[in-house]
């Protein structure tokens, strides 16, 4: 049940519009928002302005600051507690799962059927477990998104740019100067060194549920 990598970093929008130099601070929204983006406010003659480009390694942010850092470690030693809370439990079910399957056919109907509901609950308390994790994740996910907001608009102004780009959608710019990403993870490990993850409420939980992708089905 463990929380894979790429899990732990932040998966955002390629291109980020912004409109007078702020509103770039989109980057730890749900999928769903990260679709929308601002545009460019117009001038007075109803003409797009000049695009000026800066570039942010969005996962970057995420993956290199102290914060991002202290989060992914939290939640992964969240994951492993109940992975070692649900072991036990699992392997017993495992064995008896594999003597139900070796009993004579006229007993192992009824075995099977005696069974069926308490692994049914055991995968019911794991998929319960695994998304209160998620959920923890998300939570931290917003409270950093907070502390980016006020950072990406004084680093956008001071560089007068009104189009932020992924530096994935730039893998061919040679012109390293244009890279925010240093002065953003700088910024943001003064002001939000660290974060202490907990558990949601359940009412965080119903939140946030909307918020966050359904979890993989695993094969059996």
């Amino acid at each position: 049940m463990a929380l894979s990598r790429n899990t732990l970093l932040i998966i955002a929008a390629a291109v980020i519009v912004v409109a007078g130099g702020i509103g770039a601070w989109f980057l730890l929204k749900s999928p769903s928002e990260q679709t929308a983006t601002t545009a460019p406010a117009s001038t007075s003659d109803g003409k797009l302005p000049e695009p000026r480009i800066v570039v942010l390694n969005l996962a970057a942010v995420m993956g290199a600051s102290q914060v991002g850092q202290s989060v992914g470690q939290q939640i992964q030693v969240m994951a492993e507690q109940a992975k070692s809370e649900l072991s036990g439990e699992a392997k017993q079910l495992q064995s008896e799962a594999a003597t139900i399957s070796k009993l004579p056919e006229s007993e192992r109907a009824a075995r099977a059927a005696a069974f069926a509901p308490r692994q049914d609950a055991f995968r019911q308390r794991a998929q319960q477990r695994e998304a209160q994790v998620r959920a923890a994740f998300a939570k931290a996910q917003n409270e950093i998104s907070k502390a980016l907001e006020p950072i990406l608009r004084q680093v956008t102004t001071a560089h007068s740019a009104n189009l932020v780009l992924d530096r994935r959608a730039t893998a061919g710019l040679a012109d390293t100067s244009l890279d925010i990403t240093a002065e953003v993870v700088a910024q943001l490990n003064a002001k939000l060194p660290s974060y202490k993850v907990t558990l949601p409420t359940p009412q965080e939980m119903q939140a946030l549920a909307k918020q966050m992708p359904p979890p993989q089905q695993q094969e059996n």
